[in-house]
């Protein structure tokens, strides 16, 4: 009976990537990670790093800009609320900046330790 069932979810599924023996070669054409393995790894979460602070930067900027004119044109109470924007902001820009830094450091050492 197993037999017969693994021949029917056969028919209507498609071969794993990892029978491919060029599968890193897939990776590397769409994500511009050439090697394999580990190097392949630790690129793809620099550029996954790099993403996200990017993002975040962005919406910090952007949360920044809110505040701004919500400080300029707003009442007493909308100035104390736009300057916890911008502390809230500006914290979250650290992070990312750590976040980033400690990717990248800890990839570094992976790489500099195994040799690639």
């Amino acid at each position: 009976m197993t037999h017969i069932l693994s021949i029917l979810i056969g028919l209507f599924s498609e071969p794993a990537l990892a029978a491919d023996s060029n599968v890193w070669g897939i990776y590397c054409n769409t994500f511009g990670a050439c090697g394999g393995g580990q190097t392949f790894l630790m690129d793809l979460a620099g550029r996954t790093a790099t993403f996200i602070f990017q993002l975040v930067g962005g919406g910090a900027v952007l949360a920044v800009l809110y505040a701004s004119v919500k400080l300029v044109t707003g009442g007493e109470a909308a100035k104390d609320e736009a300057k916890k924007i911008i502390q809230y902001a500006l914290g979250g820009l650290v992070l990312a900046i750590m976040g980033w830094a400690i990717i990248t450091y800890v990839g570094q050492l992976i790489i500099g330790v195994t040799g690639g």
